[in-house]
């Protein structure tokens, strides 16, 4: 399979796009599958997940995240729901990492490629800069080829361990500072990864797919529904703590819904 999968949904098919399920995580605030599924599965044909399904990396949540992926694939499987997956940063083994619907007037990505960093505010990132710019510096057509740009991207979380929260110190009120504000760049750069994430869509759009009218993501944790230039962006925000799942719905290559979530 590419790296790069297209679909043209049979007329009718209706298509729901969630991301950032991060199941396994012990941040995660989405329920098990069985009831995730009587919330998500009704009325659709389609469920596109638009990366961070799971922890599926070498981590303490690996072992739940696989398990709870795979129980949530049977129940769509059951269902008749197809189950569109693609990777994010915290399950680089899913092999498809961007999706183009109806003859690519609609791109689903997680986001991450939108950095050759991945996340450049994020301790893996931080604490490994040498590594991970050695890695970017060698790979120089990441700017000229969406396929290499892609697996640039599953390159750089495979290159770095996750972090743990956790890691080193016991007090959970120090642990969630230090999280948070350490180091000082940190907060800084997620704010603006904020603020600057329909203007990135839009350049990395204009450079890769440009055919593109309307670009689902996730990633950023925080949902987001703007224009930038001709384009329409939409984030699918997480079931994570402190932020709010979304779902776009969407028929015919038209967005029939974008909410939140239940």
């Amino acid at each position: 399979m590419s790296n790069i999968i297209r679909i043209n949904p049979p007329p009718g098919t209706r298509v729901r796009f969630i991301s950032d399920l991060h199941y396994g995580h012990e941040r995660c605030e989405a329920p098990a599958p069985a009831k995730l599924a009587e919330r998500l599965l009704q009325d659709i044909d389609m469920l596109v997940i638009v990366g961070d399904f799971a922890e599926t990396r070498n981590c303490p949540w690996q072992e739940r995240g696989l398990k709870l992926r795979e129980e949530l694939r049977d129940i769509c499987r059951r269902r008749k729901v197809e189950l569109i997956e693609i990777s994010g940063n915290h399950d680089p083994d899913t092999e498809a990492l961007l999706a183009e619907f109806w003859d690519g007037k609609i791109v689903a990505m997680h986001g991450h490629a939108l950095y050759k960093e991945v996340a450049p505010w994020s301790w893996e990132y931080l604490r490994n800069k040498q590594k991970c710019q050695e890695l970017i510096r060698s790979v120089p057509e990441s700017d000229t080829h969406l396929s290499t740009r892609l697996e640039l991207s599953r390159s750089m979380c495979q290159l770095t361990a996750p972090i743990m929260r956790r890691e080193g110190i016991r007090n959970k009120y120090v642990r969630g500072f230090l999280h948070c504000f350490w180091p000082p760049q940190r907060p800084w750069k997620i704010v603006w990864s904020w603020l600057s994430c329909a203007r990135r869509a839009e350049n990395f759009a204009r450079r890769f797919f440009p055919a593109a009218e309307i670009i689902i993501l996730g990633h950023f944790h925080r949902s987001l529904n703007c224009r930038f230039g001709r384009r329409r962006i939409l984030n699918c925000g997480a079931w994570f703590r402190h932020a709010t799942p979304y779902c776009v719905d969407m028929q015919d290559g038209q967005v029939l819904d974008y909410r939140p979530l239940p």
